[in-house]
Formats: structure tokens, sequence, C-alpha cells
């Protein structure tokens, strides 16, 4: 079903977001959680894998809670159960970012030349990250709208807030290296 899901969130994001925020099971949420343990421990020492994976499950939590608590229908404990289980899927982009960044690091690792392959594959890169981050930024939306049940201004409210609240914590967590991205 996880694999249905993440594929349908690939070619239909609206109706996949919609039938998840309603019909979804705890068990789907497995593979994502197994995924960024893993991605965690393949790119990191133990010290370091262990406050990245801190830094990104309290950020996950921090932004269901604060999402959780913003005026929209539904009791906080509702909207907590279907904002985890939309947002789980929304780190699927982010997931493929992170662990596309591992393969190309091995495949062709830095510095790239500045010769005609070296430009392509940046040209490339740069091409697949930004249509990562477009359907990053989809599946957000979708996700706050479906769980929070809302309109566009209000999400867009939202998010501009949380951003607001999220970067000083982010830059934060940078600083005193529990976290490099901030993994949300």
């Amino acid at each position: 079903m996880f694999f249905k899901r993440s594929i349908g969130l690939i070619f239909t994001p609206y109706s996949s977001m919609r039938k998840i925020s309603l019909e979804s099971t705890w068990h789907e949420y497995i593979w994502i959680l197994i995924l960024t343990i893993a991605y965690f421990v393949v790119t990191n020492t133990v010290h370091f894998w262990m406050n990245g994976l801190i830094g990104a499950f309290g950020l996950y939590g921090s932004t269901i809670i604060f999402f959780s608590l913003l005026p929209s229908h539904g009791t906080i404990k509702e909207k907590m159960h279907r904002l985890t289980k939309t947002w789980t899927y929304t780190l699927l982009p982010t997931l493929i970012w992170f662990y596309s960044t591992l393969f190309f690091y091995f495949l062709i690792p830095p510095p790239r030349t500045a010769s005609i392959l070296g430009q392509s594959f940046s040209i490339f890169y740069i091409a697949f990250s930004m249509s990562l981050l477009v359907w990053k930024l989809i599946l957000t939306y979708l996700s706050i709208r479906f769980s929070l049940r809302i309109h566009l201004y209000r999400v867009i409210y939202y998010i501009l807030i949380y951003l607001a609240l999220s970067i000083p914590l982010w830059i934060f967590l940078y600083n005193i290296g529990i976290s490099r991205v901030p993994f949300v």
C-alpha cells in the first residue's frame, strides 16, 4: 500500500493525498521511518547520525504540533492524526533528494570540472532538485489543506507563520551541530 500511495503522489498528488488523509493506516509509515534512519546511519558517524536523527524527528514532531494548534476544523487530536498521516508522505521528495545526492556523490564525486560533462551534470542536478522541491511544495500544501481542512489563503498564511518561526530554529540547530539540513 505504501508503494501504491507513493506512486500515486507522483502522478496524482491531489487525489492520493486526499486518500491518505482519510484512509491510510499506521503500518505504511514504517517504510519512511526505516528509510530515514537508514539514511542517517549510512551518511554519518554514530555521533552525528544520532544528532541528525534527533533533529529530524524533533523538527517533524514540532511541525505536526505547530500545525495542529492552529485554528481549523476538528479537535487537536484529530488534526494531529491527519497531519501525521499526510506529513509523513511529504518526506518522500526529501528522502529521494537525500538518497540521490548520496548516490551522485559516490558516482561523480566533487569537485566536478568545468567540462561539458561537468556542466551538463550540474544543470541536470539543479533541474532534478528543483522538480523535487516543487513536488515537496505541492505535497506540503495538500497535506496542510486536507489535514486542517482549510483553503489556499489560510494555507499560505500558516506556511508563512511556520517559516517565520522555524527558520531561526533551523539556524540554531545548524549552529549547535544537531542538524546540518532541515529535514522537514
